[in-house]
């Protein structure tokens, strides 16, 4: 069975969103969970969950007193708070106590820590996070998205190589399809990063369809998008800003006259479709790709969806063993 260690104290809702999710995900998947955190806040949640049928034999909690806060220095706080929900966490997975660790807090607090910890795998210049994100089609892999702000060539084709695997393994594309993202489709198109990096891909063992928009990303033209994580992260901020000004839109006008109430009844189940295909509480969490065990980065504003669902990443990347497949990939 597979054993997944969650940080209960990561998170905007944390920790009883997270105390939530972890009680659905054991509901639906055949895994066992530790609970990491500050002992008595998880115990209070899980007391407090009453509606919800889970094995509570493959619930434990493991004690870790200190927590590295959303905007702390990732630094300090790796240094200062040894134990930390995070620290701690990884701790069990670095000896092999459980699979892989979940969190929705310090992003890169997670990211220093899964590094320094668990090691690069062998041949990994750079770790990378790659996101899942909707298309038309179904889903996207985009990496890297800000683990790396200053990229060579060969840091993005071996970002395109872990894309590549965890799109397969994970998400179930039997052929990926591999993108670099470039302002526009011709060859010649970009700077000398994406220049070298097209000649590159070209000679990989993967599906390379060229140069890809970021206008295409979400009309299913790749499976797999690369780029550097400065232009990948700026993407990402830009279309959560877009999906937020979307909602809100439609909530202003669904107040504004009894006409709008009555127009926005009927679009109702199109734009409830909308949002479940456009929704990152469906994806759940980013896998940090290229360090040695399954990390996984889930939005710090997850609720108990989300984080059930990041907990099912992890599942999904353990099972199709995906860090092995990457390690002999690479080497």
């Amino acid at each position: 069975m597979v054993k997944i260690a969650l940080d209960a104290m990561g998170g905007d809702h944390a920790p009883r969103e997270v105390v939530l999710g972890a009680c659905l995900a054991l509901a639906e998947y055949p895994i066992e969970l530790f609970l990491v955190g500050q002992e008595d806040a998880i115990q209070k949640e899980l007391d407090a969950i009453t509606t919800i049928r889970y094995p509570k034999e493959r619930l434990h909690i493991v004690d870790a007193p200190e927590v590295v806060e959303m905007g702390e220095s990732p630094h300090l706080g790796y240094k200062r708070k040894k134990k930390s929900s995070i620290r701690v966490g990884l701790g069990l997975l670095k000896e092999k106590e459980v699979d892989a660790f979940v969190s929705a807090g310090n992003t890169g607090a997670v990211m220093m820590a899964s590094t320094l910890l668990l090691g690069k795998i062998a041949g990994v210049e750079r770790p990378a996070i790659a996101t899942v994100l909707p298309s038309e089609t179904g889903r996207v892999v985009m990496l890297d998205m800000g683990s790396n702000m200053d990229s060579r060539p060969n840091h993005l084709v071996q970002f395109a190589m872990m894309g590549h695997f965890f799109a397969k393994l994970v998400l179930g594309i039997e052929t990926p399809r591999v993108g670099l993202l470039n302002v526009g489709e011709e060859r010649d198109k970009g700077n000398h990063l994406t220049h070298s990096t097209f000649e590159l891909l070209e000679k990989m063992p993967l599906t390379f369809i060229g140069n890809i928009e970021s206008k295409e990303v979400f009309f299913g033209k790749a499976d797999v998008v690369v780029c550097d994580g400065f232009v990948g992260n700026n993407l990402l901020k830009f279309g959560e800003g877009v999906a937020e000004l979307f909602f809100g839109f439609f909530k202003r006008e669904w107040k504004s006259s009894v006409f709008s109430k009555i127009g926005m009844f009927f679009l109702m189940p199109a734009l409830k479709r909308f949002k479940h295909q456009f929704d990152y509480e469906e994806v759940g969490g980013a896998p940090l790709l290229g360090v040695n065990g399954v990390s996984i980065i889930a939005h710090g504003k997850s609720n108990g969806k989300a984080i059930k669902n990041a907990v099912r990443t992890a599942y999904q990347a353990v099972e199709s063993r995906m860090i092995d497949k990457i390690a002999g990939a690479v080497k």
